[in-house]
């Protein structure tokens, strides 16, 4: 009998625990949104720039904000600066197996992918951050969209991506040779999927943000 009060206790234990992480990771998640949602001022000079997949994310499980997104939004916050996100025309399907094998075929042709919305007073920003995933060794193919439809001469660009192990891939280098009319920073922020959605995710966002003299 003792052993049994022991292993429920346990158990109960455990799902307290369960409970709390899920609870936590949502609750980040509604945080997250709610920053990126928001509009901080109308004469702001710098925009974060976003290509983030929701839906289920490699050592993470299904999310509600991708990893980038959750970078994205410290950045935000931290500067009080405007947002975009890259949303394309055709959404790519929940399930990872499946968004991989269309990023892959896309790598593959080369492809450009529609984006849903166009940003709106691009030339009222003197900075511009772009974050993406690290997709099959390379940034998403959306985000040569974004930078072949956008003109971002003369501006500064500071460049941010989540990764499995893969770190910037080498991608800050290839932004930076296809913007070479702007001021690319190629000391970028490169952070693992599961770290960008805690706080020591966010810290290593604001002290990136600090080196850079933000």
């Amino acid at each position: 009998m003792k052993h049994k009060l022991i292993s429920i206790l346990i158990i109960s234990i455990l799902i307290g625990c369960a409970i709390t992480t899920i609870y936590a990771a949502s609750s980040e998640e509604t945080t997250a949104n709610q920053i990126l949602n928001e509009k901080y001022s109308e004469n702001s000079k710098i925009l974060v720039v976003y290509f983030s997949r929701t839906g289920e994310n490699y050592n993470v499980g299904n999310t509600e904000v991708g990893n980038t997104a959750m970078i994205a939004s410290y950045i935000k916050e931290y500067l009080k600066a405007d947002s975009y996100e890259i949303i394309p025309k055709n959404k790519y399907p929940t399930g990872y197996d499946e968004c991989l094998d269309i990023a892959k075929k896309e790598q593959e042709q080369n492809s450009r992918p529609e984006i849903e919305k166009k940003v709106e007073n691009l030339d009222q920003y003197d900075t511009i951050f772009i974050g993406y995933p690290i997709w099959y060794g390379d940034t998403p193919m959306i985000i040569n969209t974004f930078l072949e439809e956008n003109n971002l001469e003369g501006k500064t660009v500071l460049l941010f991506n989540t990764h499995e192990g893969s770190q910037d891939a080498g991608t800050y280098n290839k932004i930076a040779d296809k913007l070479s009319s702007s001021k690319v920073n190629k000391k970028g922020l490169a952070v693992q999927g599961q770290t960008a959605r805690t706080t020591e995710g966010k810290e290593l966002t604001i002290n990136w943000l600090k080196q850079q003299g933000y």
